[in-house]
């Protein structure tokens, strides 16, 4: 081993997660992945991490290349992260996946809310805005796929309908006011 990949695995080993850049955050994760040590209990706290700290950056205006990252990631990987997440992370983690699949899609709405959440429509409405700007109709054809195989949890139906209104009034306000676009 060259001196410059002993620093770098002692750096990797000794350096705390939180301390680490975004790429090397994604890094880590992608190796414990593959390296199975770590449930999808004990990712998601790191994963909750590395969106939080991405929330952050993204509202002071830092770009912190987290989106190339994932462009990166093998399938797999990014199906056990969108797995492994938290239902709260959901709505950051999403738009970060370039073309996020049917079936990826489906994953993510089939999580359901814990029963203590209050404001549970809100967290679902930012879930399916996160797919629905996947674009090409993806929003609907996860949501058509699983009503049509019974594979919707019990909160979907009535909430996807909800937010299929939704959007159709933001189109007839778009068109009626054109200019309050933003």
């Amino acid at each position: 081993m060259t001196w410059w990949g002993t620093i770098k695995k002692t750096m990797s080993e000794a350096l705390p997660f939180v301390a680490r850049s975004p790429a090397l955050q994604v890094e880590w994760l992608v190796e414990e992945i593959r390296r199975a040590r770590l449930s999808d209990r004990e990712l998601a706290p790191y994963l909750h991490l590395l969106l939080s700290g991405h929330q952050t950056r993204k509202e002071t205006g830092e770009e912190d290349g987290l989106r190339e990252s994932f462009a990166l990631l093998p399938r797999e990987i990014v199906a056990t992260m969108i797995r492994c997440a938290e239902i709260y992370d959901l709505p950051e983690l999403l738009p970060l996946i370039p073309q996020l699949t049917v079936e990826e899609a489906i994953m993510a709405l089939k999580k359901e809310p814990p029963p203590y959440e209050k404001r549970y429509l809100l967290l679902l409405d930012r879930i399916f805005q996160a797919i629905n700007g996947g674009g090409e109709h993806l929003l609907e054809r996860a949501g058509e796929k699983m009503l049509a195989e019974g594979a919707a949890p019990a909160h979907f139906a009535s909430a996807y309908e909800r937010f299929k209104e939704i959007l159709i009034d933001e189109g007839i306000l778009a068109s009626l006011y054109p200019q309050a676009k933003g």
